[in-house]
């Protein structure tokens, strides 16, 4: 090869790696920008595993354990109070003698000697209890705020996929409507209208994407992240209730709920504490002992025992303020117990309307509705029915079927509010 030739293929060979060194970066963003574009697809039970395992709020709110846990370990110190070590030291110039030199060293320690390690061990293991309580609690309620979100995405999804549909209708009808108007066989009035219909079933359209990418991006977030920031919902959710009259299922929250559980374990936590706080008023005794040198020659040692004296301080206050917070906290058990047969209760009536409603739409609506959109753009075509009559018929066939989709969505929300609201989660 001629040494031009030759030079010149180097030449080329290092523009084309010049140019990919440039480009690399731009093709590896794109790349990435690709991936995260596309949505991965969740289940239902693989959602609330991942939420379980990345939420953020709910790994926060599980630290409340581990500060429980460190309550636990503060109220198993062998002792409250540490050792108290003292010194003194004393010179005395005495006339015709040696002089003194005195000094002494002092150790002590005040020991609990009513029970006060053995109730504060108690109190903490109650406030960890109660901590796994609310720990649950907030379990339950992401559970519920997983399941609401992804089934508003499968709605959204489905409304979107209804849109779309209407929309090629729309479509078809207003470019027959422009063929028909070119060949003279409807006026301007009706080939608007036929325009107007495809402008707004566009538009409509639109909305309806975003509100499914926003749906997805709630869900992206309950879920930490972990299934991309905007997951795909598999269509998968099915009823899963216990088949359960009102009463069983009061009785299910009432002995379920995780709240219920922590507010009648802060009652027994007080009533804990208003004890511990008895003792700690009665005097717990100093023991003390000492050795020194005196004089030169004398070595003084003994024991000291003393105790305080419960004259200013007995925790008068204290004993007030857990008593009033025993009785606070008595009222609020009482008024959640109402508020949950409440939410039972009306769930369960939500649940009962839904799927009655449900029903009707399944025997008497959802087929016909299904129907009409082929047969609607038929009898257009055929001349049968004018764009008006078209307009107003496509608009109650596509209200029935939304109509469906929001009591598809409310049946299965009012099932999720009966889990929510008795405690069960399947």
């Amino acid at each position: 090869m001629p040494l031009r030739s030759r030079q010149s293929s180097i030449a080329a060979q290092q523009g084309r790696r010049v140019l990919l060194a440039l480009l690399l970066p731009t093709v590896l963003f794109a790349m990435s920008w690709a991936n995260d574009a596309i949505a991965s697809e969740v289940t239902l039970d693989h959602a609330i595993s991942l939420a379980i395992a990345t939420n953020p709020d709910f790994a926060a709110t599980e630290q409340e354990l581990n500060i429980a846990a460190g309550e636990q370990i503060r109220s198993r110190y062998l002792s409250q109070f540490n050792p108290q070590a003292g010194a003194d030291f004393a010179y005395r110039p005495r006339g015709g003698q040696s002089n003194s030199q005195d000094w002494h060293v002092i150790l002590s320690q005040e020991i609990e000697v009513f029970g006060q390690r053995a109730l504060r061990m108690k109190t903490a293991n109650l406030g960890w209890r109660q901590s796994a309580a609310m720990v649950h609690d907030h379990l339950r309620l992401l559970n519920a705020a997983v399941k609401m979100t992804f089934l508003e995405a499968l709605r959204a999804r489905q409304q979107t996929q209804l849109l779309g549909e209407l929309e090629k209708l729309d479509s078809r009808l207003y470019q027959a409507a422009r063929m028909r108007l070119t060949a003279g066989e409807i006026g301007q009035i009706d080939y608007n209208l036929a325009e107007v219909r495809y402008g707004e079933t566009s538009r409509a359209l639109i909305e309806a994407r975003e509100r499914y990418r926003a749906q997805r991006s709630s869900l992206g977030r309950l879920l930490g992240g972990a299934a991309g920031p905007e997951p795909e919902p598999a269509d998968d959710y099915t009823l899963k209730l216990p088949a359960s009259d009102f009463r069983s299922l009061v009785d299910i929250a009432v002995r379920n709920r995780p709240d219920l559980r922590a507010s009648k374990l802060e009652i027994t936590r007080l009533e804990t504490e208003a004890t511990l706080n008895k003792r700690l008023a009665l005097p717990n005794p100093q023991i003390g002992t000492f050795f020194g040198h005196e004089e030169n020659t004398q070595r003084p040692a003994g024991v000291a025992l003393g105790f305080s004296v419960p004259l200013f301080n007995r925790r008068q206050a204290e004993a007030a303020i857990i008593e009033a917070q025993r009785r606070q906290a008595d009222y609020k058990l009482r008024a959640r117990i109402l508020d949950v047969e409440r939410e039972v209760r009306d769930a369960y009536n939500a649940y009962l309307t839904a799927r009655r409603t449900m029903g009707i739409y399944q025997d008497q609506i959802l087929a016909p509705a299904r129907e009409s959109f082929d047969l609607l753009e038929k009898a257009f075509q055929a001349g049968k029915i004018d764009l008006l009559s078209l307009s107003v018929a496509e608009r109650q066939a596509y209200d029935a079927r939304a109509a469906y989709l929001d009591a598809w969505f409310n049946l299965h929300a009012a099932e999720v509010a009966l889990q929510l609201t008795t405690g069960i989660m399947p």
